[in-house]
């Protein structure tokens, strides 16, 4: 058994999340993910219930690709959704095994319906090299 079995995603998670509303003007969201070197954003509801996430790839793929001027947008314009979450007490084998099947990077972390943390691909793969081969991470 590798260590990422017996490890809890409470155990690896970063608690200080960075969220936004869907109102949120995009300007603001690029903001938030340059100025804290971050690669996503969630976007919470009036109860921090995880309604979207924005990450590196939406705004290319979504943004950048199709050419949109960010000063019109909002988080919900270009958020992902439904979000894929995991609660604390997933064990990291599980999440980083979730992270490949559905080829994401990041996974909020809600308890009781709130966003209490979350998760990167980096974060998981700091844990043990073996993760590398799981996750097949890709070149950028």
């Amino acid at each position: 058994m590798s260590r990422g079995e017996y490890l809890l995603i409470r155990d690896i998670m970063v608690t200080d999340v960075k969220y936004v509303s869907p109102e949120t003007p995009l300007s603001t969201v690029i903001n938030i993910m340059i100025q804290n070197k971050i690669g996503s954003v969630v976007v919470v509801g009036d109860k921090r219930e995880v309604l979207g996430i924005i990450t590196e790839r939406d705004l290319i793929e979504k943004v950048l690709a199709k050419n949109l001027d960010v000063r019109t947008l909002r988080a919900k314009d270009i958020m992902s959704k439904p979000v894929i979450v995991v609660s604390p007490d997933t064990s990291v084998s599980a999440a980083a095994n979730l992270m490949k099947e559905k080829n994401i990077g990041h996974l909020p972390v809600v308890e009781n319906g709130r966003l209490v943390g979350i998760v990167a691909e980096g974060d998981v793969i700091s844990l043990a090299p073996e993760f590398l081969e799981l996750l097949r991470i890709r070149k950028r």
